[in-house]
């Protein structure tokens, strides 16, 4: 995460994009905030000194949530304009070491995924890279997620030996880049592993997707994997070449 805190000030993005799997979730529709502003704090971890606050990209998401329906895409907006929404501990961990050593602030954009199928996800991934890609200025796409809650005994989901096998699945197609071999994983597996974020690397994937069909090229770097607690944490990169920003995936 200090590489990546370091290669996102080097970007100076003007935006950050980011999908949590613990911001307010609507069963059946993707989620947009039209957030005005957002704030947080780790006080319930402890740490009541850790402090994010960001100003909304308001155009952007609303952007995303208009494009969205001109494909009957199911999304709607999870705050509104005016509102200042509290960060969760899903956009807090990564948004602390992103934002550590910006020059300057950077607006946000926050987005949740739903219980739709995976491929109403990766739909929404694109919508929202297209809109990115629009908008021109510099951006940085974040996808919040853990993987596996059962990697050992006294996880917090409890131990169930597949939960390596779903983690490792998604380092080795991630590293390769094999979206589709990474959407294509059992669900049976899924399931088992007890994950929270395998929807929001669908998403990612859709972005991905966007950005490759504008012509540019992309390439996945894994930075890190482990699981010190029973819970599976897996830190990487999606660097696309030309003028578009760094895709980063916690």
């Amino acid at each position: 995460m200090r590489e990546v805190r370091r290669k996102a000030a080097a970007l100076h993005p003007d935006t950050v994009v980011l999908l949590s799997p613990h911001a307010p979730l609507l069963a059946h529709r993707m989620g947009v905030s039209l957030a005005s502003s957002y704030e947080g704090t780790l006080a319930y971890f402890g740490a009541p000194d850790v402090v994010v606050e960001a100003e909304a990209d308001e155009a952007l998401a609303r952007q995303i949530l208009a494009r969205a329906a001109e494909r009957e895409l199911p999304a709607s907006a999870t705050a509104s304009a005016g509102d200042t929404l509290d960060l969760d501990h899903g956009s807090m961990v990564p948004l602390v070491y992103l934002f550590g050593d910006m020059e300057n602030p950077c607006r946000l954009v926050v987005l949740s995924f739903s219980y739709l199928d995976l491929q109403a996800h990766v739909a929404f991934g694109t919508v929202v890279g297209e809109a990115m890609l629009e908008a021109k200025h510099r951006m940085l796409y974040v996808a919040s997620s853990d993987l596996s809650h059962r990697l050992k005994p006294g996880a917090p989901a409890g131990f169930d030996p597949r939960g390596a096998e779903f983690d490792q699945l998604v380092a080795d197609h991630f590293t390769a880049g094999d979206w589709r071999g990474l959407l294509a994983i059992d669900p049976t597996l899924v399931a088992a592993a007890g994950e929270c974020g395998y929807r929001s690397l669908a998403v990612l994937s859709g972005v991905v997707a966007a950005a490759q069909a504008a012509g540019l090229e992309t390439k996945n770097h894994l930075l890190s994997y482990e699981g010190p607690f029973g819970v599976g944490y897996l830190v990487g990169e999606v660097e696309i070449a030309g003028e578009a920003a760094t895709e980063t995936k916690e």
